[in-house]
């Protein structure tokens, strides 16, 4: 049981000490301790990458937080590559001052020097280096994740991807090696070679990682940025082994160039291509492959430059001939590797989709046909119809064009329900060439109609040249009414005027049964009708049908046929629970039809707070799937013009709008000093808000309690649109990370958050933020905000009264609250904000000012009862009603 830092201090003082023994052996050159010590030295070096790697992670795990750690992980990356290349262009003068032999004291005395720094960081930031003691504990086995089917195969294509990367790399050093000592005179001259060389490398390095490794990631993309390096190994592999300027320039240049790309571009992309893994097994997976493979991969390589190289020489192989025979299998191995990584691709979009990652298949670029034939694929490896069922929705959602061409062939062996979504998905996109299944599928006689009244809609909108005449069998005689339904709707689409008023009187007809499933059908053949004509006498007395069902069809049908005297219709449609779903649906078909009616509801002052913003969030919908721009510009206008609940609303609505077209246009109409004045209004709604709290003073009632809880809301709810607005500025996927972490509350969450927030935005008023997402009271929160909104200390009734006059910036909850605490306290608030807020759209902010006024002004409520009784919320009309039959009771003359 040993403390950390004298772990960590061990570990680095062990790992210099065998350079010693190295340095003892070099004396005797030509003999077996000579032979060895080179040998131990090259294993040596091998392990103490990793072992520096491990102690240097736990050192600045130790010193520097999370927000530290990355701040500073590109200068210590840099830093190793110009410790490099420094080392690399020092070694010629060191080894002509210091001979061969003592350069490797240099390394020791270099070694020891780390060892005591780190031994002065440990004292001198002693309280990053708790005494805790460290115990071994015995590592478990390690053990295979549980995977199977596409994962399984895909972890073995890891393992093939890292092991033919590693084999290659043991085989391309080992020739350089030997073309180094063939080629150069002694041990010094190679070293001096091996120094200026590594110098060169280190640079070259450096300026890639610093200047080009993200820029080819961003332009070529994830794999073929990683097909790079197996490219060039093999373009030099060959060059090499036909060696037209030589071998020994053929294998310098061929480890030249692995060596760069290997730990600039493929250690920078590989850890991506676990991202398909699912999630929970993703660190364990990559755990395992990176363990297991590099060392198997290790060993086989030695154990093949072995064979390789004793079987050539029994058989008395020519040197330069063995260094072909090496080149090729390089460019043999260079080609594997560019199998694997092909194959990678392939099984790496196909987990996506099984993971149903949408947002990362999107990012990965691949083109439809690839999704098609990765979906399809997926849905013949499926075992259940939930499964198939699944993937039929992750096709109709990825690529609806290639629906029809994916699930056609497969829809007759599909089970009824599997047919009826398949059959819906393909409606969307019909086409010709996948007809001859559907035809197929509409002959069986086993069929359930409404199978059978999709395979009609299908064949009819495919077919180019439609025979209408053949639906009249299904229009007069005996038939499902789910067939009649689509065989009207077909007729009205397509027909003639002589056809078409035949399919409206039977139209009629259905819009009349008392059968309520015929009335239901006959709504939904009425949305394929070009206009109501003759059929809108129906529609008031259908909206007010019995059947919800009958109401909500009727709703998609005045959308379908653009009826402008029934929009209000729409709009009611909102107000009720059983309609909401549908008119919210109609809404958005109508698209920029639906605009104005949709901003006159929103902006309607006497409409209820949710009513209102819904009305935000479906013009937010219109704007995700209309062509043009006008939803977003109309949002994008009022964004400035509202607060609170409003702005939240409309910002939500731009950024979730596809393409950052919701951003483009709002920058656009607002530009960077819009958005920077809505940050600082919000933060001066924040400061008022932490002053109420803190003016208010502590919660000695219950309503004091509810007005600091809703005072919390309040600020919780500013620092939400705080993070909506920035995302009009920042990568929207950072800020998101920030919010979670912040508004999670934890100390570790908050750290998290402040540290992605202060590496995200450059905001004039970026350390206000950082500084009230970091404090934790109100009073420090409010000391941040000081310098923004001076804060000056207030009794609590004129801090009331400020909320109440300012309360278009506060939620209905906040301000309700405040007129409870007013009531409780005898406070007098002014008239003017007493009577507005009596006329307030929602309910309990009006029953809270009536409680208030029963105790403040009742000469003033009793005359006000009258209209009070007729108030449409059946609290605030109860109340009145107690409160009149209370004065009546009491003889009171006020």
């Amino acid at each position: 049981m040993v403390p950390l830092r004298w772990v960590m201090l061990l570990v680095s003082l062990g790992i210099s000490l065998p350079l010693l023994l190295f340095w003892w052996g070099l004396e005797f050159r030509g003999t077996f301790w000579f032979r060895a010590s080179v040998f131990a030295a090259k294993l040596w070096t091998e392990a103490i990458y990793t072992i520096s790697y491990v102690n240097g992670d736990v050192a600045a795990n130790q010193l520097f937080n999370i927000r530290e750690i990355k701040r500073t992980f590109p200068i210590v990356s840099s830093g190793v590559m110009v410790a490099e290349a420094l080392s690399g262009f020092s070694t010629p003068l060191m080894l002509r001052s210091l001979g061969l032999r003592n350069v490797v004291l240099a390394a020791l005395l270099a070694l020891l020097l780390a060892t005591a720094l780190l031994f002065y960081i440990s004292l001198r930031y002693r309280q990053a280096f708790p005494h805790t003691t460290y115990s071994y504990a015995e590592d478990g086995e390690l053990a295979l994740p549980k995977i199977q089917g596409n994962l399984k195969k895909y972890v073995g294509l890891l393992f093939g991807f890292f092991m033919v990367a590693q084999v290659l790399l043991w085989i391309v050093e080992t020739q350089y090696y030997t073309q180094l000592e063939i080629n150069l005179p002694s041990e010094e001259a190679i070293a001096s070679f091996q120094g200026l060389y590594r110098g060169v490398l280190g640079s070259s390095r450096l300026i890639l990682q610093l200047f080009g490794s993200s820029r080819i990631v961003e332009r070529l993309g994830i794999f073929v940025t990683v097909m790079v390096p197996p490219t060039f190994s093999l373009v030099f592999g060959v060059l090499a082994g036909l060696a037209p300027f030589g071998l020994f320039a053929g294998f310098v240049l061929l480890r030249g160039f692995d060596d760069l790309f290997r730990y600039t571009i493929v250690a920078n992309t590989s850890p991506i291509l676990f991202q398909a893994v699912p999630e929970q097994l993703r660190s364990r997976v990559q755990s395992f492959v990176r363990g297991i493979a590099d060392p198997t991969a290790t060993g086989l390589a030695g154990v093949l430059i072995l064979f390789l190289a004793e079987g050539m020489r029994s058989q008395g192989v020519p040197l330069p001939v063995a260094a072909r025979v090496f080149a090729g299998l390089c460019a043999v191995l260079a080609a594997a590797w560019l199998g694997a990584i092909w194959l990678l691709r392939k099984g790496y979009i196909e987990l996506l989709v099984q993971g149903m990652e949408r947002r990362q298949l999107g990012q990965a670029g691949f083109g439809s046909r690839e999704v098609c034939q990765a979906v399809s694929d997926a849905f013949l490896r499926a075992e259940t119809d939930a499964d198939r069922r699944v993937f039929v929705e992750l096709l109709a959602q990825l690529e609806p064009r290639g629906a029809s061409e994916v699930l056609a062939p497969m829809v007759e062996r599909m089970s009824p329900e599997l047919q009826e979504r398949a059959l819906t998905s393909m409606l969307a996109y019909p086409d010709v060439r996948h007809l001859e299944p559907i035809r197929r599928l509409l002959q069986r006689g086993d069929l359930p109609p409404s199978v059978r009244a999709l395979c009609l809609r299908y064949v009819f909108l495919a077919e180019p040249y439609p025979d209408v005449n053949s639906l009249r069998q299904y229009i007069q005689g005996p038939c499902d009414p789910r067939i009649r339904s689509t065989a009207v709707a077909m007729v009205l689409r397509l027909g003639n005027p002589l056809q078409v008023a035949e399919a409206t009187n039977t139209l009629r007809q259905m819009l009349t049964s008392p059968d309520e499933m015929a009335r239901i059908l006959g709504c939904r053949a009425l949305a394929e009708a070009a206009y109501m004509q003759s059929l809108r006498f129906y529609v008031p007395k259908l909206l007010q049908d019995p059947s919800v069902q009958v109401r909500q069809e009727l709703l998609k049908a005045i959308a379908a046929t653009r009826e402008e005297e029934y929009f209000p219709s729409l709009l009611r449609g909102l107000r009720y629970r059983s309609t909401r779903v549908a008119a919210t649906q109609a809404l958005i078909a109508l698209g920029d039809d639906a605009i104005e009616s949709l901003v006159g509801l929103a902006e309607d002052p006497h409409e209820m707070d949710t009513h209102r913003l819904r009305a935000w969030q479906i013009l937010g919908a219109i704007a995700d799937t209309s062509p043009t721009y006008n939803a977003a510009t109309a949002l994008a206008t009022r964004l400035p013009q509202h607060w609170n609940r409003h702005r939240r609303a409309i910002a939500k609505a731009l950024v979730r709008i596809p393409g950052d077209v919701g951003i483009e246009i709002t920058l656009e109409r607002m530009g960077r000093a819009g958005i920077e004045m809505l940050v600082r209004q919000e933060l001066c709604v924040m400061a008022m808000v932490l002053a109420a709290h803190e003016d208010c003073g502590p919660a000695v009632s219950t309503e004091a309690a509810l007005l600091q809880r809703a005072l919390d809301m309040e600020y919780s709810d500013g620092f939400d649109r705080l993070f909506l607005l920035m995302k009009f500025l920042y990568e929207p996927l950072a800020i998101q990370a920030a919010a979670f972490h912040i508004l999670a509350g934890t100390g570790n969450a908050v750290a998290r958050g402040v540290e992605i927030l202060d590496n995200a935005i450059d905001l004039p008023t970026k350390h206000l933020i950082l500084g009230i997402a970091d404090k934790r009271q109100p009073g420090d929160r409010l000391a941040i905000l000081d310098e923004l909104a001076p804060y000056t200390p207030q009794p609590p009734s004129t801090r009331l009264q400020d909320l109440v006059e300012s309360r278009h910036c506060l939620t209905d909850w906040t301000l309700a609250c405040s007129f409870h605490l007013a009531r409780q306290q005898r406070w007098g608030l002014p008239a003017a904000a007493i009577l507005q807020c009596l006329d307030h759209p929602t309910g309990f902010v009006r029953e809270a000012v009536v409680a208030y006024l029963r105790v403040v002004s009742p000469r003033v409520l009793q005359r006000l009862l009258p209209r009070l009784q007729q108030d449409r919320d059946p609290l605030v009309r109860r109340q009145a009603g107690v409160l009149a039959a209370y004065f009546m009771a009491n003889n009171h003359a006020h």
